[in-house]
């Protein structure tokens, strides 16, 4: 595939939809990145958008929620998304001290630094797997592809392993991989719909859980909830001030080291990294600044290198990036393995720089008001409905009646996993593994 100027612009078309969209998104607390992106990037995928353009949005749309999720964090000390969690210790210290304003600016400094890191370091990882295949004819992405069963269950072993539940989600692994097995024999399902079932399971859960008297009684909550954002700071400001010479350094060093570790939890590495860059700083307040703008680099740096390495060097879902958020994307059914190296590298540069100049602009400039308009008009119930009817739709499409009541069955069964511990890293890697479990099982029974 070629790329023309109108299809530069319709990738930059792309872009912006998507980066206003994950702005609003990416405020409204309590949003998984996985459940927003995933039924989205899948409606784009069945409607027959061009890939490129599905590719420039989906990349503006993860680097938009990882960079404003942390907002509301910051304001409210409520995270607006999973991976804002590890950020209310020190923006909760910040938010007592007044210093809102200072948090907010160093955080989004802090998310576009990881941004920029990320994308040299993914490129470097690519040229150094092209240039281990090319001078020893070790093709590394054939073999990947040769033995992906065994690596998918190796993949679901590990990050069982590096879960907090590891013997649930370690006994978790094979029977779910023998569901999907055979629900697909029950009935034609496409790949799409899994992937739906496992993001949108913690949420459909949640809904049938309402059905009982008690979990209904916890779930009740009557008035409204008071929240206070501070006033906008609207005092002067250096853009490249706003982070000193420590804060810089460690934010740099940490998204080196989140490029490098993709196949890891993001928030794992964000907690792990983050204390322990900011472990010898004495002082309360900088411990603090300097947490919350590495944590925010490592967030970013940790999807975008995820994605792109996964995409560009292995074309093969290595990180729960890939295989969260980027479900649809590392779907082989949907053939974005096939664009060529320059096609995938020109939408990922300009998702990035699109989303980067108006995120980095609005959550400098507007983080006050526009978390303001978010909490009062935009309740989280709406977006989360708008979702689930998405994804019921795309379902029924691709899979009938039947194939509907089958996935509504596993989404089930995926929320309770969620619920009692198991990772969506987990899932996707059974669901992936689940072909070659099943002959497994068959050869050794």
């Amino acid at each position: 595939m070629t790329i023309d100027l109108i299809l530069i612009f319709q990738m930059a078309l792309g872009a912006i939809l998507a980066t206003f969209l994950y702005t609003i998104v990416g405020i409204i607390p309590g949003t998984d990145e996985t459940s927003v992106i995933v039924p989205v990037t899948a409606v784009l995928v069945i409607i027959g958008i061009p890939l490129p353009i599905i590719l420039t949005f989906f990349i503006a749309s993860i680097v938009t929620i990882t960079t404003t999720a942390s907002i509301p964090t910051a304001l409210t000390s409520i995270p607006g998304g999973v991976m804002s969690t590890p950020l209310i210790e020190s923006s909760s210290y910040l938010k007592e001290q007044g210093k809102t304003s200072s948090s907010i600016r160093k955080m989004t400094i802090g998310s576009f630094i990881g941004t920029v890191v990320a994308i040299p370091v993914s490129l470097l990882v690519f040229f150094f797997v092209y240039l281990i295949e090319k001078n020893t004819n070790f093709d590394i992405k054939g073999n990947i592809a040769k033995y992906n069963g065994q690596i998918f269950l190796i993949g679901a072993i590990v990050l069982s392993l590096l879960n907090k539940k590891k013997i649930i989600s370690l006994l978790a692994i094979i029977p779910f991989a023998l569901i999907v097995v055979f629900s697909r024999k029950i009935h034609p399902i496409g790949g799409t719909p899994f992937f739906l079932s496992i993001t949108m399971g913690p949420l459909l859960f949640s809904i049938f859980m309402l059905f009982f008297k008690k979990q209904r009684q916890k779930a009740t909550v009557e008035g409204n909830k008071e929240i206070t954002i501070e006033k906008e700071d609207d005092s002067n400001y250096n853009l490249f001030n706003i982070l000193d010479k420590i804060e810089m350094k460690k934010s740099v060093i940490s998204s080196i080291l989140a490029s490098l570790t993709i196949f890891l939890s993001p928030v794992g590495m964000t907690l792990l990294i983050g204390d322990t860059l900011s472990s010898n700083i004495k002082d309360k307040e900088q411990k603090a600044f300097t947490k919350v703008s590495i944590m925010n680099a490592i967030s970013n740096a940790s999807y975008l290198a995820g994605i792109m390495i996964s995409l560009l060097a292995f074309k093969f879902p290595l990180s729960p990036a890939a295989m969260g958020p980027g479900a649809i994307i590392f779907n082989p059914d949907n053939k974005f393995f096939e664009l060529s190296f320059s096609v995938s590298l020109i939408a990922i540069l300009i998702g990035v720089a699109i989303a980067l100049s108006i995120t980095v602009y609005l959550s400098l400039k507007y983080s006050n008001k526009m978390t303001e308009i978010v909490f009062k008009y935009i309740p989280q119930e709406a977006v989360l409905t708008l979702l689930l009817s998405l994804v019921v739709l795309l379902v029924y499409l691709d899979s009938g009646f039947i194939g509907l009541l089958i996935i509504l069955a596993i989404s089930l069964l995926s929320g309770f996993l969620s619920k009692i511990g198991v990772s969506f890293g987990v899932l996707f890697m059974s669901f992936y593994a689940s072909p070659f479990i099943y002959e497994l099982l068959m050869r050794i029974f």
